[in-house]
């Protein structure tokens, strides 16, 4: 079962095996990705993984319409092994993974990408959180929670978003936050340990997508900038961001957000 293979993997990490012995562990099937079409959101750090990895993987997109949304409420969510259904998810043979960091955990986990002992684990689900905690804080700015979606939700008739107050309050946390992830990358290196681990495509996504919203915190920051061209320079990585798709300009967020990121 699952639970058995991801101690073994464990158990090899600890031991320093290699990253090719290791991902022997989990089968290397071919891997199914669905989200959103056209549009980066939470998906994308698990998507540059496999880009990175360069075994063959299905990316299936749902448009984002009003057929795509009842597609999601009618189908794709009731999709059968799939539990808190919920988009981004993965498919890998008969197990299925739901929420994005559990995606990308589990394809680090299958791809040899998770830290190689303790101290980088710990360092990884910290740098981990305090990333996904700045994305959270910018999907709050960005999205209304109040706005109704046909077919989907009702809006409140009283609530009030104030996407400019929570604007300059991301603002604020950026210009603290960021000099620390500027701190903690003075090594020139990847973000926990000598190697690629599946936290850099985090790190490196949501700090692209805040960059991009917010560019004022990002200003000054040699390390930040040194580690994204790094992460940018990477086989498969490389390729990827030079692909017509890539170039066309995908949505960061949602076309009913406040800031897209459509360029």
């Amino acid at each position: 079962c699952e639970e058995e293979l991801v101690k073994q993997w464990y158990q090899r990490r600890v031991r320093g095996e290699s990253k090719s012995t290791v991902s022997t562990v989990l089968a290397n099937m071919t891997v199914k990705l669905v989200y959103w079409d056209n549009i980066r959101g939470l998906a994308e750090s698990s998507h540059l993984l496999l880009q990175y990895v360069g075994e063959p993987f299905e990316y299936e997109k749902v448009p984002l319409s009003k057929e795509g949304m009842q597609k999601w409420l009618s189908e794709v969510r009731h999709t059968p092994g799939l539990k808190f259904a919920n988009m981004p998810f993965l498919v890998d043979g008969e197990t299925y993974v739901s929420q994005s960091l559990a995606v990308l955990r589990y394809l680090a986990r299958k791809f040899g990408l998770m830290p190689k002992c303790e101290e980088e684990l710990v360092k990884s689900e910290m740098i981990e959180q305090e990333i996904s905690d700045l994305k959270s804080r910018m999907n709050n700015t960005c999205y209304d929670p109040f706005m109704g979606i046909p077919g989907f939700r009702e809006g409140s008739a009283t609530g009030v978003f104030d996407h400019e107050f929570l604007k300059s309050q991301l603002t604020a946390r950026l210009e603290e936050r960021i000099p620390m992830f500027d701190e903690w990358l003075s090594g020139g290196g990847f973000c926990v340990g000598e190697g690629v681990s599946y936290v850099d495509f985090l790190v490196y996504e949501f700090l692209d997508q805040l960059r991009r919203f917010l560019p004022s915190p990002f200003e000054g920051k040699a390390n930040v900038a040194a580690f994204m061209k790094k992460i940018e320079g990477l086989k498969g990585i490389r390729e990827y961001l030079s692909s017509d798709i890539y170039k066309a300009g995908l949505y960061i967020n949602g076309p009913m957000a406040k800031w897209t990121g459509k360029e």
